[in-house]
């Protein structure tokens, strides 16, 4: 191992290059080695950035003469992503060799990810295929064969086979693929096995009877007999493979470089799907893309300082999860967090293997009684704000302070502007001074221009401001400033405008066409919820696209009264609560064996391995 190690460094120093990835090839990885097998040793490597913009094609490959046992070789790393886009076999066996030399963090996780994305069952197979067929025409024949040329071929015609059932990339360890082969073939299988362990790669053995049938009649089946599912090219994860190759390791990721943008690509991402009102199935001309998704943050970046939650846009339109952040939402049994576990196919756009570890059943308790039903009345709820919202418009400028001011007069008060316009006096010419014991209660005075300070600071326009006055002045009246109401209305003031900043416009149009008064879709959301809920209660099923979409579109449209509509939740949210209450699922999930999955999961993702 020393000795690889080295020779990886001087390859490093000698050709100006980065080995990203190294590992073993051929009889020692595939397990059949013998004494003299040479040590295969494959590797990818990134030249310097700047060479991959220049016009003059750089190095894709080195090749070393043999040192001893030690047979080096290995590719640039655009070469390797144009191979990997067809599904190049050999590549393909080097990213799942068991012996690993060297990896950078998550490469494995990137590089095997990005190769079942984009896996041709059909290219595979005829690489096996045709690798079998010069085996067995070229290397096995004459009465005596080498036992290498054998283990070759069968395991090339029973990786064949393996992609031809289905079963995706084929294993390396050859012993993975004998259960696989007949019983003629593993009858002889120890024998030749034992003599290919103890002697040379060249020594030669009496042919096998079983095994020569089993290879011809597999070569004698027609190739059009084997059918393939059409290959899925995506250019797009390829060019984005190879960009995050040339620009180094994630291990150094800071906070601030966890974007929407990054955490899409492939070494990151766990899970990505459109949301909302496509995964319900209520979507309506004009609706909104949301997504959704899961992304692992380096183990280098989780063991520093720094923490991630999540990445979303502004309006949460978009929202990825860091995967601690999520499984912590699924353990409290939040509806966002959990429609994400049973999302229609339709609706997905991409799946990490290993997002399949987090089953809906491991997380669907009783808790969901409180989680749905507190969602849907915090839906009833903003609906209800909306309302007010929507009937009760704010002003584009907001009132002043001295709004907010009145002057006693008779039975009533008068606005402290109308007062003294009333009586023919400049507010700046005025004075004011507080008065113990009366909170909100300010004399008022007025005097020659220069004597007083006037009614409001120079500086603050919302704050009042005091005058110096004689012991012995007496004050024209009193102001009454009514604090709350003032603050009442700047922060209503303030949301309104807010929420006509970020509000959709599309949703806004429908809810005042409909003229109820009310936002109808947080209260179509409303009825899903619980309706989600009954079905965890009663069924212990998670159902994201809703049967009742009919129903739930007419309730968006405003087709039913708002008093209506709140009086139904409010109904069916106690029948959910009574579902819980006899329903068999646990009262909460099981913590300490999904804190095992969750390292599981980070481990596995990291290390590039998958189920």
């Amino acid at each position: 191992m020393n000795d690889i190690h080295l020779l990886l460094k001087r390859i490093e120093a000698h050709h100006g290059v980065r080995i990203v990835y190294a590992c073993e090839s051929g009889s020692r990885a595939w397990g059949f080695a013998s004494p003299d097998s040479d040590f295969d040793i494959r590797f990818l490597f990134v030249r310097p950035e700047s060479s991959y913009l220049s016009a003059w094609d750089g190095l894709a490959a080195i090749d070393l003469p043999l040192e001893g046992l030690l047979d080096a070789g290995g590719w640039d790393v655009r070469k390797a992503a144009r191979l990997l886009a067809t599904s190049n076999a050999a590549l393909l066996e080097w990213l799942h060799s068991p012996t690993v030399y060297l990896a950078d963090e998550g490469f494995l996780g990137r590089w095997r990810a990005t190769g079942q994305a984009v896996f041709s069952p059909q290219a595979v197979f005829h690489h096996y295929r045709g690798l079998a067929k010069q085996m067995v025409l070229g290397k096995l024949t004459g009465d005596s064969v080498r036992a290498k040329d054998y283990l070759y071929a069968l395991r090339a015609v029973l990786g064949a086979q393996w992609v031809a059932a289905g079963r995706g990339i084929p294993p390396v360890d050859f012993m993975e693929l004998v259960p696989t082969a007949p019983a003629a073939v593993r009858d002889e299988l120890p024998g030749l096995l034992e003599h290919k362990s103890r002697t040379g790669e060249g020594a030669r053995m009496e042919r096998l009877a079983g095994i020569d049938e089993f290879l011809k009649g597999f070569l004698n089946v027609a190739v059009e007999e084997f059918a393939f599912p059409p290959a899925t090219p995506d250019p797009e994860a390829i060019d984005e493979l190879l960009r995050r190759e040339i620009r180094g390791t994630t291990s150094m990721l800071t906070a601030e470089e966890f974007t929407l943008q990054r955490v899409r690509e492939r070494d990151l991402l766990l899970f990505d799907s459109v949301a909302g009102s496509h995964a319900y199935g209520t979507a309506i001309a004009g609706s909104d893309h949301d997504r959704r998704g899961v992304f692992v943050a380096p183990r280098g970046f989780l063991l520093g300082l720094d923490g991630i939650e999540q990445v979303s846009d502004a309006r949460s339109d978009e929202v990825y999860y860091e995967l601690g952040q999520f499984v912590t939402l699924l353990l409290k049994g939040n509806p966002n967090a959990l429609e994400l576990l049973a999302m229609p196919e339709d609706c997905v756009r991409y799946r990490h293997p290993l997002f399949a570890r987090l089953k809906p059943e491991l997380f669907l308790t009783k808790l969901c009684a409180n989680t749905f039903g507190e969602y849907a009345m915090g839906q009833i709820r903003k609906a209800r704000g909306l309302n007010k919202k929507i009937v009760n418009p704010q002003p584009e400028q907001r009132l002043a302070m001295l709004d907010f001011c009145h002057i006693p007069q008779g039975q009533g008060s008068l606005p402290v502007l109308a007062w003294l316009a009333e009586r023919t006096l400049d507010p700046r010419h005025c004075g004011l001074t507080a008065v113990r014991h009366a909170d909100g209660i300010f004399a008022l005075y007025v005097g020659e221009p220069g004597t007083f300070r006037g009614l409001v600071s120079p500086k603050d326009p919302d704050s009042l401001i005091f005058s110096s006055v004689p012991r012995d002045a007496e004050p024209l009246g009193w102001i009454h400033f009514n604090r709350d109401a003032f603050r009442a209305h700047c922060k209503a003031h303030r949301e309104y405008w807010e929420w006509v900043r970020l509000r959709n416009e599309e949703r806004f149009t429908n809810n005042a066409q409909h003229g109820r008064g009310y936002d109808s879709k947080n209260l179509m959301h409303t009825l899903r919820l619980l309706d989600m809920a009954a079905e965890i209660a009663r069924d212990g099923i998670l159902r994201v696209r809703r049967p009742n979409r009919d129903f739930l579109l007419r309730v968006r449209s405003g087709e039913f009264a708002y008093d209506d509509l709140v009086a139904g939740a409010e109904n069916q949210l106690v029948e959910v609560r009574v579902a819980f209450e006899s329903s068999s699922l646990p009262d909460r999930p099981d913590r300490a064996a999904i804190n095992r999955l969750l390292v599981e999961i980070r481990e596995e993702f990291q290390s590039g391995k998958s189920p």
